[in-house]
């Protein structure tokens, strides 16, 4: 009877012990199973945070040039001369000078009673805007004569009846400025930025 006891208690002993050995052979084997999933999420995770990296480089980079290209808008843009405010007119030009330069134009000399402005000093009479001042000369007249007039200066710019060529009258504190484009190859609103160069240099009042 002893014998049939010990006996069994040494089959329930070696049960339990066989038990858990497989227990723990299952513990280690799911933690290996964790251990390979992390790692193999880490290696995921890794391509993709270069990724991120890569494309938060190439952002920075372009960020400057968007910078400077928006600087260079903003400089053309405050470099413009607008017309003068209703009512201004340029200061008395009696007696003065006109700029040597006014915008991409040079003072090439003198046409008849005008002075003469071109973009190339090689350049014909067709790429030339002449400038006269007229001393006493009735501003609110003069305009009634232009057509599909465009503001330029302290004053119009438009197309005289009977002609396609640009001309502008300039408000000045004495008389008035004449400006003519000799021929179509300057538009109105070249000769009317033309005017707003030239009054921003001359000065109003």
């Amino acid at each position: 009877m002893a014998s049939l006891l010990l006996a069994g208690s040494l089959a329930v002993t070696l049960a339990a012990c066989g038990s858990s050995d497989s227990s723990a052979r299952s513990s280690d084997a799911a933690a290996d199973a964790v251990v390979t999933e992390t790692v193999e999420a880490a290696e995921e995770t890794e391509p993709l945070a270069a990724e991120t990296e890569d494309v938060g480089e190439e952002a920075d980079t372009d960020a400057p040039d968007s910078a400077q290209a928006d600087a260079g808008a903003d400089a053309d843009s405050a470099g413009a001369a607008t017309p003068a405010p209703e009512g201004a007119m340029i200061s008395a030009m009696y007696n003065r000078d006109l700029p040597e330069e006014v915008g991409d134009f040079t003072h090439t000399g003198s046409l008849g009673d005008a002075e003469e402005y071109k973009l190339d000093e090689d350049a014909g009479a067709f790429n030339a805007i002449g400038v006269e001042f007229i001393v006493g000369m009735d501003y609110a007249g003069a305009i009634e004569n232009l057509n599909d007039t465009v503001p330029g200066g302290t004053g119009l710019c438009g197309t005289p009846s009977g002609s396609d060529h640009p001309l502008c009258y300039l408000q000045t504190a004495d008389g008035a400025l004449v400006v003519t484009a000799y021929s179509t190859f300057i538009t109105v609103d070249e000769a009317a930025a033309f005017c707003n160069e030239l009054t921003a240099q001359l000065g109003t009042e």
